[in-house]
């Protein structure tokens, strides 16, 4: 890497470290200001199928004028030029940017950033917008530079995959593109303090949000069960319960099933249902529904969700084989 990349990353790291609470709540809170004023003005314009930050239609081009709005892919669009947008605007930039997207067509379920459907790299997250999909990574070995992929791999990058109709446009080792000093400076801070930095995107709620420890109670609580089985197909939250009968004590099938279908009725969570009994423990896991976006690491490791699928196609092949080697009657 270059002499002059990484200390300059870390004297950043250091420096936002040291700074006192108030202070960075101050910031924070003029951040968050100024992104709620872009939010709104991003929000008037796309509904108006036009880019907030050019002006210019969301379906134009101009190869001299690079806009972020490129990564919708309007007509002419190629890959060297979300190369070049990549390389001029850094990471968090056009994070945002198709964040704010993606919400406009479902809150969060569309930008999976959950760490556990990850790798444990630094920045890994899915994102998508009807045919398009967006992926975005960064390493610890990509923040420090490495050898093996030329001069740019050297430096601190990130690597960027986009798919369309679900087909690759831009893979993730098509490019090693770098990191702007506070992109770099930020996720040197995240490497140095392990689970205590945290970005928070006004307008681009991901289900990492969703899934905070405060949001627990109130996803059972104030959840809604899907009215039909298309709908919780789509469904951004999944919950499995289990009761257990406290000791000298049974549980009643008909119970359980009158709680069901009262949950039905009334449109409520059945683990919310599943507290009015009465002598049992109450044990619910929440994770990522099937209609949560699926995260695509840069890494050949399966996501848990993956290999589940994987050995159920498996099993129904198998099933397949054998119905099919039956003697016909």
């Amino acid at each position: 890497m270059t002499s002059t990349s990484r200390p300059s990353a870390q004297t950043f790291a250091q420096f936002m470290a040291s700074l006192p609470r108030s202070e960075i709540d101050r910031v924070n809170e003029l951040n968050r200001k100024e992104a709620m004023a872009q939010h709104k003005a991003f929000r008037q314009a796309f509904k108006a199928g036009s880019c907030s930050f050019c002006g210019n239609p969301l379906t134009s081009f101009d190869v001299s004028k690079p806009c972020r709005h490129w990564l919708l892919k309007p007509e002419g669009v190629r890959k060297e030029h979300i190369e070049q947008l990549a390389t001029d605007l850094s990471w968090s930039i056009l994070e945002n940017y198709v964040r704010w997207v993606a919400n406009e067509e479902s809150f969060a379920q569309n930008i999976n950033d959950l760490a556990d459907e990850g790798t444990g790299k630094l920045l890994e997250l899915t994102v998508k917008f009807k045919n398009l999909e967006w992926s975005f990574s960064c390493g610890a070995t990509d923040l420090s530079g490495h050898d093996g992929g030329g001069d740019h791999s050297k430096v601190p990058h990130w690597h960027f995959q986009m798919y369309v109709d679900g087909k690759p446009f831009v893979r993730y080792n098509d490019y090693h593109l770098p990191l702007s000093e506070a992109d770099a400076g930020f996720l040197e801070l995240m490497r140095a303090h392990p689970g205590k930095v945290h970005r928070r995107l006004a307008g681009g709620t991901g289900m990492s949000e969703v899934f905070h420890e405060s949001m627990l109670e109130t996803l059972v609580t104030q959840g809604r069960s899907g009215a039909s089985e298309e709908e919780a197909e789509r469904a951004p939250i999944k919950l499995d319960t289990v009761i257990m009968a406290d000791p000298g004590t049974t549980i009643r099938g008909e119970d359980i099933y009158n709680l069901i279908q009262a949950a039905r009725a009334e449109g409520v969570t059945a683990t919310s249902k599943m507290r009015e009994l009465k002598n049992v423990s109450v044990l619910t896991t929440i994770s990522a529904g099937p209609g949560v976006v699926r995260q695509a690491p840069r890494s050949k490791r399966k996501r848990r969700r993956d290999r589940g699928v994987e050995k159920h196609d498996r099993a129904r092949d198998e099933q397949q084989k054998r119905e099919a080697k039956k003697p016909k009657t």
